[in-house]
C-alpha cells in the first residue's frame, strides 16, 4: 500500500507507463477496467482517482455502489487479478488509489480483448501480429516452436550439417531428417 509520500511523488512525476490519473470514475466503470488491464499486461502500475491530468488534486469520494461496481468489473478480468482498491488523504482531499500488481500470469483478458501500455497510454491489441508480438513478449510463444512453413527439409537444409547435428546429438543416423528439426 502506497503512503502519502509514495502518492505525492507519483503525482509530481506524472502519468506515464505506470501511471495513469483519473478525476473521477467514469460513467463507464469498463473504460476504468481496461487501464488495469493494461496495467496487469505491463509491470503493473498506480491508477490514481481524484487528480486531474495536471497533476491537481481534487477531492474525490467513492460511495461503496461505485467501489463495487469496479470491484465487479475487475472481477471480470481473466485470469483472476487482485487489486488493491484504497484512499489515502493527501491533506484535506482525498485519492483513491487502484494498485495493480506486476504478474507472470499474462496476457489478461477483459471482455474477449488484450488491452496494454504503450507509454502514456492503454491501446487494445487488434492485429493478429499484435497479439502474436504480445505473445513472445510474455515469452508464452517461443520463436523454436513457431513453425517454418516454407522451409523444406529436403531442400534448404544442408545434408553434412544434418549429419553432424545427429552425430553431436548422439542421435541413430536412421532417424529421419523430420525428427531432427
Amino acid at each position: 500500500m502506497l503512503n502519502i509520500d509514495n502518492i505525492q511523488s507519483l503525482i509530481d512525476n506524472g502519468e506515464g507507463y505506470n501511471v495513469e490519473f483519473k478525476v473521477r470514475v467514469p460513467s463507464k466503470v469498463r473504460e476504468l477496467t481496461e487501464e488495469i488491464c493494461a496495467f496487469a499486461n505491463a509491470d503493473g502500475g498506480y491508477l490514481l482517482i481524484g487528480v486531474d491530468d495536471n497533476g491537481q488534486v481534487v477531492d474525490t469520494n467513492l460511495e461503496n455502489d461505485k467501489r463495487s461496481a469496479i470491484q465487479g468489473s475487475i472481477s471480470e478480468i481473466s485470469p483472476t487479478l487482485h487489486c488493491e482498491l484504497y484512499s489515502v488523504n493527501l491533506g484535506d482531499k482525498t485519492v483513491w488509489v487502484i494498485d495493480v500488481p506486476s504478474s507472470k500470469d499474462k496476457p489478461y483478458i477483459f471482455s474477449g480483448s488484450i488491452y496494454v501500455r504503450e507509454g502514456a497510454n492503454s491501446q487494445k491489441l487488434r492485429t493478429a501480429e499484435e497479439i502474436r508480438s504480445f505473445f513472445q513478449e510474455c515469452n508464452k510463444i517461443y520463436f523454436d516452436h513457431i513453425p517454418c512453413h516454407w522451409f523444406n527439409i529436403y531442400t534448404d537444409a544442408d545434408a553434412q550439417m544434418i549429419k553432424d547435428f545427429r552425430t553431436e546429438a548422439k542421435l541413430s543416423p536412421s532417424t529421419p531428417r523430420q525428427t531432427n528439426i
